[in-house]
């Protein structure tokens, strides 16, 4: 996969898990959010609300930043938190 096809794929996870978080009415997006930009210490994740389909969309997640790196993650949180 060429660079394009691979930043296209992390958008579009990204954007998939914000749109499952708001339809099933969880914070999976908004806690990875708050991770990618260092809010972290400042932030607790109440993983008691999260289920299994919240478990996986919180590990698609983090699995863009392995697969991605940390400054291409968030420019693409910058570009859908700006499209909002």
């Amino acid at each position: 996969m060429d660079n394009q096809t691979i930043q296209e794929t992390a958008r579009e996870t990204l954007a998939r898990i914000r749109e499952e978080s708001i339809n099933l009415g969880n914070s999976v997006y908004s806690d990875f959010v708050s991770i990618a930009h260092n809010k972290f210490e400042d932030y607790v994740i109440d993983f008691s609300n999260y289920g299994y389909l919240e478990y996986c969309l919180f590990a698609d997640a983090l699995k863009l930043f392995e697969n991605n790196g940390y400054d291409l993650i968030t420019k693409i949180i910058e570009e859908l938190e700006d499209s909002k």
